[in-house]
C-alpha cells in the first residue's frame, strides 16, 4: 500500500524483534492498515517506512501482552542492532511500563501508545544527531524511504553496514545515558498527550477507550496547535 507516497509491503516488514504467531502478525497488518490509510501527518516519523512500522509492530506486541511473558528472537534481533537498541530504551522506561499497564490486552491502545512513543522518540533522536553526518546517515534509514534496507533474506551485514550500525548504537546509549532525565521527559510527554487524549474522548460523553487511532486525528491536531507552536515545535519542549 502506499505509505505517504511510497510503496510498502505490509505483509514484508522486517523480521520482528519478539517472537510473534501468525494471528499476532495478522492482528498487527489490520490494525495498521487502516492507520496508514489515514496518514497522521502528527505521526509520520514512526508510519513512514517499513523500519519504522517494524518497530512499531515490536512495542505494540510488548504493550499489548505481558512483556515478562515475551521473548527476544535473538537472531533476528542481530539483524537489526538499531532497532533493538531503540525498542530495549524504551521498554525498559518506566513510562513504557506505566502505559504498557493501561493497554494491556487492548489491541487498540497498545497501537495508540506505540505509535506515539516511538513518534516523540523518533523526532528526539533526529533532532540530537541531524549534525553528526556519521550517525544520522545510519539512522535516518528508521524514518526515510530508501531502497537501502538490508533484505530479510540476508543473513549477515556488510562490514560497512555493521560498524555504521554499531557507530549508531553507541552513540544513542551514550546520548540517552548522558541526557536521561530529557529522555524521561519525553516520555513524559507522551503520557501527557495520551492523557489529553482520553480527556477530549470523555468529553464528548464517550468511554475511557479511545477510539481507533484512524479516528484521533482532530484530536492529534487540537493538542499540537494548543501544546506547540510553530517557532517551538519540538515534542520535547
Amino acid at each position: 500500500m502506499l505509505v505517504y507516497g511510497i510503496e510498502i509491503d505490509l505483509t514484508n516488514l522486517e523480521k520482528p524483534l519478539l517472537l510473534v504467531t501468525e494471528d499476532e502478525e495478522l492482528l498487527f497488518q489490520r490494525l495498521i492498515q487502516p492507520t496508514l490509510e489515514n496518514e497522521l501527518i502528527q505521526c509520520q516519523l514512526a508510519l513512514s517506512t517499513r523500519k519504522s512500522i517494524s518497530l512499531v509492530r515490536d512495542l505494540w506486541l510488548s504493550m499489548y501482552k505481558d512483556r515478562e511473558k515475551l521473548y527476544i528472537n535473538s537472531g533476528d534481533a542481530m539483524l537489526y542492532p538499531i532497532r533493538l537498541i531503540l525498542f530495549e530504551l524504551m521498554t525498559q522506561a518506566e513510562y513504557f511500563k506505566r502505559l504498557a499497564k493501561k493497554s494491556l490486552g487492548d489491541e487498540c491502545l497498545s497501537l495508540i501508545y506505540a505509535v506515539l512513543l516511538l513518534q516523540f522518540v523518533l523526532q528526539w533522536i533526529k533532532e540530537r544527531f541531524s549534525e553528526n553526518r556519521e550517525v544520522y546517515e545510519a539512522l535516518k534509514l528508521l524514518y526515510r524511504a530508501t531502497e537501502e534496507y538490508l533484505d530479510d533474506e540476508q543473513t549477515t551485514l556488510s562490514r560497512e553496514q555493521s560498524i555504521a550500525q554499531a557507530i549508531a548504537v553507541k552513540a544513542i546509549r551514550f546520548e540517552v545515558r548522558e541526557n536521561s532525565q530529557e529522555f524521561a521527559s519525553l516520555l513524559y510527554q507522551t503520557n501527557n498527550l495520551i492523557n489529553y487524549l482520553h480527556d477530549k474522548v470523555n468529553e464528548g460523553g464517550e468511554t475511557n477507550i479511545l477510539p481507533s487511532l484512524k479516528d484521533v486525528a482532530e484530536l492529534l491536531n487540537l493538542f499540537y496547535s494548543e501544546r506547540y507552536t510553530t517557532n517551538n515545535a519540538s515534542f520535547t519542549g
